[in-house]
């Protein structure tokens, strides 16, 4: 049977984002095994961030020139050598923190030259879903990862971490191989754009500035609560186990893929600056709300209403940014709206361990809360007057 190429792009999104997440949440444990504070376990996310803000702007420069599919390659192939590399040197804490770097270079690669191939070939009408489902895609690995994380946690320790990334890793490379990346060719009529330019302008607006800002927040949390502010609070304060703690985180992401899914849909119908406002607002009770619960259900409601939201900004700023661009710098705009989600996930582990370590678990999320109202607040006055191009035209790249 033979498959179509998106759908096994889609396959081998689930794959790299499963694996990535998965390390990702045993990382924490693994800084704390070898004897470092809750304030600084976040460090390897914090140096896979700053790889992430490095990579997706010049991602989207090079996606500007270069086939998406052959960048897809060169992402995997990396990832996977580096894990290779940071299980042999796993004693050695700097090749460690390299190897994280490295991974957060490959992981944006991935997921920038992921979603350019979803919006050359969707029609105007539906650009939003399109990436909705592209994200979905992501979303569905992110849900998966914490789960296998705590599984492979309990088997082998947080040293497993490597392990974790690898297996996945080298199944998506096979998928993105057999959906024939390395021939896919960009649209021979596009004419190279003046970067410098095209970057002036998209800085220049208010609406696209905005926008950055939402993705930030909504990466900021996402990546720090789940990855540190929450496993910390349900296993340390609650006495839940690790496995059950990667059930949660699990849920909470599977629940995040379907805030992107339907802020796709719902970007289509309303304004996606809407879809960004409505995301920010729904997390904000949802901090107040998390430190009170004290079992399963009640720690787990929160935090799944909380990253839907996140899913809601995640998807309607990346359509946001693509849409508000010009036809030569979609790419670009990707890259910088992609770069802000980058920063929030570098600074969100460090910055949310901090406010724990601080504050205290119940003022740390009263304090999450306060500045995501500053950030809804801000955002509404940038987005106020916000004019997409839905109309936007497209080109369908050669897949032979």
């Amino acid at each position: 049977m033979k498959f179509p190429p998106i759908t096994l792009y889609v396959l081998a999104a689930i794959c790299q984002a499963a694996g990535s997440s998965g390390a990702a949440m045993l990382a924490p444990f693994f800084m704390k095994e070898h004897g470092y504070s809750v304030a600084l376990a976040g460090i390897p996310l914090v140096a896979n961030g700053l790889g992430r803000v490095c990579s997706d702007v010049l991602s989207g420069i090079m996606a500007t020139y270069f086939s998406a599919g052959r960048l897809l390659i060169f992402a995997v192939i990396i990832g996977l050598a580096t894990s290779i590399v940071g299980y042999i040197f796993i004693g050695t804490m700097p090749v460690f923190m390299a190897a994280w770097i490295v991974f957060g270079l490959t992981e944006a690669m991935f997921a920038l030259s992921l979603r350019k191939i979803g919006f050359d070939q969707s029609a105007p009408g539906r650009q939003g879903r399109v990436q909705g489902q592209m994200a979905s895609a992501l979303g569905i690995g992110f849900t998966l990862g914490p789960l296998l994380g705590g599984f492979i946690g309990k088997w082998l320790g947080p040293d497993g971490l490597f392990f974790l990334y690898a297996t996945p890793q080298f199944i998506g490379m096979i998928l993105v191989l057999s959906a024939g990346a390395h021939r896919y060719r960009r649209s021979g009529s596009d004419q190279s754009p003046n970067l410098w330019r095209e970057g002036r302008l998209l800085l220049g607006k208010l609406s696209f500035l905005a926008s950055c800002l939402a993705i930030c927040q909504a990466f900021l949390f996402l990546v720090g609560v789940t990855r540190v502010a929450f496993p910390f609070l349900a296993v340390n304060l609650r006495g839940l186990s690790l496995e059950t703690v990667g059930v949660m985180v699990s849920v909470s992401r599977l629940t995040d893929t379907f805030g992107r899914y339907v802020g796709g849909w719902l970007c289509d119908r309303i304004k996606p600056a809407r879809v960004i406002l409505l995301g920010v607002a729904v997390g904000i009770p949802m901090f107040l709300l998390q430190v009170h619960g004290a079992g399963f259900v009640t720690l787990l409601i929160p935090l799944a209403i909380m990253t839907m939201g996140f899913g809601f900004t995640n998807v309607g700023a990346t359509t946001f940014a693509l849409q508000s661009a010009d036809r030569g710098a979609k790419e670009l705009a990707l890259g910088i709206s992609r770069a802000s989600s980058s920063v929030g996930q570098a600074i969100g582990p460090l910055a949310c361990g901090a406010l724990i370590q601080q504050m205290g678990y119940e003022e740390g999320f009263q304090a999450m809360a306060l500045s995501s109202i500053v950030v809804l607040a801000a955002a509404w006055y940038g987005l106020r007057n916000s004019r997409p191009k839905k109309g936007s035209k497209f080109n369908v790249p050669s897949l032979s």
